[in-house]
């Protein structure tokens, strides 16, 4: 019997030192189960609202509020979980009108000072979600299957209220990816 004892003690004891352990591990490699995930922020006022282009991976940054540019390699881990993480539609809308405002030189309300109306429209049978968001003229349209945080496009239009679509394209991984590089009138 208390070879049992000393056996059973000696297995709760191995799995709550391998729980520790997992757990120091995942505070030291920043698993977002365990702290969020990482963050690239803005260095001038730590924004959240930063780019950097596709093509010049990790490297060159910019502030899509005020334009602030910076040049710093992330750490792999860093800059992976940033570019795959999971964005909630109202950052979707503001990152994208910011992006268009500082990147496609549009012609944009500062969404972060905006009032914005509306927000979830549906939820389709195969799970797909959609977004409409109305401020000073402009409406923001976001469409996005329910998938893994790093599988989701985000498809996103931009228009007047008129319909005139300012931009129509998709973020996948943070990168923006445009279907059409005019106005459209419907």
């Amino acid at each position: 019997m208390a070879r049992i004892r000393y056996v059973l003690g000696a297995i709760v004891a191995g799995v709550i030192l391998l729980g520790l352990s997992m757990a120091l591990m995942a505070c030291n490699i920043d698993w977002p189960i365990i702290q969020g995930g990482p963050q690239i922020v803005c260095p001038v006022d730590n924004d959240p609202y930063v780019w950097t282009p596709i093509w010049d991976e990790n490297l060159k940054w910019i502030c899509l509020r005020d334009g602030h540019t910076w040049t710093k390699s992330y750490p792999t881990h860093v800059y992976q979980q940033w570019r795959m993480s999971s964005l909630s539609p109202e950052y979707i809308r503001d990152y994208t009108v910011l992006y268009l405002r500082q990147i496609e030189n549009k012609a944009l309300p500062d969404p972060l000072t905006t009032t914005w109306t509306g927000g979830r429209e549906r939820v389709e049978l195969n799970r797909n979600e959609t977004y409409v968001y109305h401020a000073k003229g402009i409406v923001v349209i976001i469409g996005y299957p329910r998938a893994a945080p790093d599988n989701i496009k985000y498809t996103i239009t931009v228009q007047t209220e008129e319909g005139t679509i300012v931009w129509e394209g998709q973020l996948f991984q943070r990168q923006f990816i445009s279907n059409c590089g005019c106005e459209v009138t419907p």
